[in-house]
């Protein structure tokens, strides 16, 4: 019976899944063509695993399926590790307060845990996004 029952949401949940109409796919293009993207995905304490990993991985598997592909990197306040709200521990390529960064074309901010609360109030944070968007392709 339990059996029949995960069957059962298994079809609800691929015919709710299924698009008659073909999407139309989404071209990242760099401003300066035959150069690769530069695509940083910042991270801090807190950050859910699936807006982070899931994201990651398709931009960074662009190696394999583009000339040029994607070079991904985190990047976060500093060099110190980052633990997820899920509790996995990444050390971070790039701190924004410490390093010099590379040029970034895509930003990408994935939600963690208090991206409505506390890390609004974070200036620093803010000013980042703030001074990184206006220079990248897309956030």
């Amino acid at each position: 019976m339990r059996n029949r029952g995960l069957l059962f949401l298994i079809a609800i949940w691929f015919l709710g899944c299924s698009n008659p109409e073909p999407k139309k796919e989404m071209v990242i293009t760099p401003s300066n063509p035959g150069k690769e993207l530069n695509v940083a995905f910042l991270i801090v304490d807190g950050v859910f695993n699936s807006e982070l990993v899931a994201p990651y991985d398709i931009f960074q598997h662009t190696i394999f399926h583009t000339d040029p592909g994607m070079k991904v990197f985190t990047v976060a306040p500093n060099r110190d590790t980052v633990t997820t709200f899920e509790g996995l521990r990444i050390l971070p390529d790039y701190g924004y307060l410490t390093d010099s960064l590379p040029g970034i074309d895509v930003l990408v901010v994935p939600s963690a845990e208090h991206s409505m609360d506390s890390d609004l109030e974070d200036e620093k944070l803010i000013e980042f996004v703030s001074e990184t968007g206006k220079n990248a392709s897309y956030v």
